[in-house]
């Protein structure tokens, strides 16, 4: 494609404007051809251009007005000012050549830009771009008053007729001036469910002594703003009726609210469309308000060719927006980022949602359990950010094949879930178990294995067992699960050890079992839990004060003292008494031969639960206290643990 001289504007100088804007579509051209080895990006380039200049040249273009050159310029002194910091050395002013190569990655409209094979705008900038008052290849939402969205072209089917119980009450949305609370004998509806933050106390909330009087009419004064527009919503969908937590469940009957939260699953599962209200950080703010359209980093000049043709073309706008603002969910929409993003009630809710309507601080979503898409077309970065359940998995007598491959990928995805699900806030530390209860029943049903508070009894339980704890604190004063089990501990970031395939255990589950509180509420919180383990004991020393959070850990034998890596699951408890250490696996790892396993403690704490039948002051009863990873090969074969070990010289101990 030409380009003639007088189509330039002035915002770009002539070499640009025959370079890198030359290119079809400019920065967003064909695919460019490299060589397998010229960098380890190549692979996911999908476009772009490539050229050289000199830094003298590109100061020279940039002072006489070049944007692209400033732009050029702007980065590679931000780049400077870093690795002179980082090193002292200078970087792009010394070169006698710069290789510049723009474009944007394999199916996401992030803008790239390397030099000489070194990526220096890691963060990106995401690309719109504009021909005219429409826009072209990609484009930004144009939700900004979402007050006047036309909720029936969301969908142009009939709702799902339902099939399955409806929840015990629903709110009767047909009169959004007169919301009332019914009763629905578990008759299917066809129904819509809401995803919010509470943020505090909800005065509205039912109770016993208000239920009767929200059966004949809810005043809209008492209700905060969000569940108004949820109500609001529901009626321009055209779904009569809205479940509502704090609404439906009577909050202040124990009875009521154990019956109803171990339904969850159905509830979320069942409902024809969630709305989440990720834009509002409290129940009270609402989240039907105007969204104005982003200011751009850069406007650069696009040129587009017509109707597929390369022979007429026109001109529009490039519109760079910078991916590395400290805003909320600014460009990418991504759904880890929003308000509903960071509390830990809201991701089985998300997940058990076979459709969601979700309004971010910046667009309207669409999400399914497949794909997420703006309203307006526009792309969604970071998609895959919440895990996904297998579609199949919503069918309640779906069952896969114990031990297959596509049973382990599902046991895989619950490590997924609990990473995620750990690191979001809860206002009740009393509630870890409680409000992932939904999503645990839904796995249950696929993998045909016993849930045991948060854990799964089969035989890749001691998998599950090598978690740790990214953030440690303080051990929780009340008992909120048993100690080998990641919600004993409040307010820490959970992350599983990825095995090799090569791993072998090298101990053996006995027996595990826990005792909920609520009989009618199994996979809700526990009283009491033990796991008996088959396994080798090894003492340990603790080198350093008992304040320190991250002390060196001695595994001690007859012959041989060997520091491993540790983590300990809590700060306070990294003291040497009665402290032990019980491998559970050994495989290869980056370094070869490799071991990891879990530490123990003497039972004596009576906040990491009570042993069920036995004695307490038993030795051979055990509170799990951290993890430990050994990866040298040396310090292995100190330990004995180059050779087969046997589970006939191993120890039968209780953890609680």
């Amino acid at each position: 494609m030409v380009l003639s001289p007088s189509s330039r504007p002035s915002s770009i100088c002539p070499s640009c404007w025959k370079g890198p804007f030359s290119a079809q579509l400019g920065l967003l051209g064909q695919p460019v051809e490299q060589d397998d080895d010229t960098d380890e990006l190549t692979s996911l380039w999908a476009g772009g251009h490539t050229y050289t200049i000199s830094p003298a040249a590109l100061l020279f273009r940039a002072a006489f007005g070049c944007k692209w050159c400033m732009f050029l310029v702007k980065r590679f002194r931000h780049v400077n000012e870093v690795l002179e910091e980082e090193s002292k050395d200078p970087w792009w002013p010394i070169r006698r050549t710069l290789r510049i190569r723009v474009g944007r990655m394999r199916e996401q409209w992030i803008l790239r830009v390397v030099v000489d094979d070194v990526d220096t705008f890691p963060e990106g900038y995401m690309v719109c771009a504009t021909l005219g008052s429409g826009y072209v290849a990609l484009q930004r939402p144009g939700v900004f008053e979402t007050q006047c969205i036309r909720f029936s072209t969301l969908h142009t089917e009939t709702p799902d007729k339902p099939v399955y119980p409806a929840p015990t009450r629903l709110i009767d949305c047909r009169s959004p001036d007169r919301p009332v609370i019914i009763l629905t004998n578990r008759i299917p509806h066809t129904y819509v469910a809401l995803s919010y933050v509470w943020g505090g106390n909800q005065p509205h909330r039912t109770t016993m002594k208000n239920l009767s009087s929200y059966m004949d009419c809810i005043s809209l004064a008492l209700l905060p703003q969000t569940i108004r527009d949820a109500i609001r919503v529901t009626h321009e969908l055209g779904i009569d009726y809205l479940w509502i937590d704090s609404l439906c469940i009577i909050q202040d009957s124990p009875e009521d609210k154990h019956r109803e939260l171990a339904s969850m699953r159905d509830v979320y599962r069942c409902a024809y469309l969630t709305i989440d209200a990720a834009s509002a950080e409290t129940a009270s703010d609402g989240f039907l308000e105007d969204r104005p359209p982003l200011k751009p980093d850069l406007v650069l000049p696009f040129i587009c060719p017509m109707d597929g043709s390369a022979q007429l073309t026109e001109r529009g706008s490039l519109l760079l927006y910078l991916d590395d603002r400290n805003m909320k969910d600014v460009v990418t929409y991504s759904l880890s980022n929003v308000c509903t993003g960071d509390r830990a009630w809201c991701l089985q809710e998300t997940m058990l949602s076979t459709r969601t309507l979700v309004f971010t601080p910046e667009t309207v979503q669409l999400r399914c359990q497949t794909t997420t898409q703006n309203i307006g077309g526009a792309v969604h970065y970071g998609a895959h950010d919440i895990p996904r359940l297998p579609h199949n998995i919503f069918h309640s007598d779906w069952q896969v094949e114990r031990y297959s491959d596509e049973w382990v990928d599902i046991r895989h995805r619950w490590h997924r879930v609990v990473e995620d699900y750990s690191r979001r806030k809860l206002s009740y530390p009393s509630d870890r178990l409680v409000a992932c209860a939904g999503l645990a029943e839904m796995f249950a049903f696929a993998l045909g294995s016993e849930y045991v508070a948060g854990l799964w009894n089969d035989d890749f339980l001691l998998f599950d067992l090598l978690w740790s704890a990214i953030s440690p604190r303080p051990r929780p004063t009340v008992y909120l699960g048993p100690s080998w089990s990641w919600a004993s501990i409040d307010h820490s970031e959970i992350e599983y050890l990825h095995l090799s395939p090569e791993s072998r255990l090298v101990a053996a589950v006995v027996s595990c079992k826990a005792t909920p509180q609520y009989p009618m509420f199994p996979l809700g919180p526990v009283a009491s839990g033990e796991l008996v383990l088959q396994a080798h004991l090894l003492r340990c020393e603790v080198k350093g004060n008992k304040e320190d959070r991250d002390p060196e850990v001695i595994l001690v034998t007859e012959s041989a003292r060997v520091q491993v890596y540790s983590a300990f699951d809590c700060d306070g408890e990294t003291h040497n008494d009665g402290l032990w250490a019980a491998p559970l696996h050994m495989g290869h790892g980056m370094n070869g031969l490799d071991a990891s396993g879990i530490l123990l403690r003497l039972f004596s704490a009576p906040n990491v639960g009570q042993p069920l039948g036995m004695d307490n002051t038993s030795s051979k009863v055990y509170a799990r206290v951290g993890y430990f990873y050994v990866y040298k090969k040396d310090d292995l074969r100190k330990l004995g643990w180059d050779g087969e070990w046997s589970l006939k010289t191993a120890t039968q101990f209780v953890i609680v």
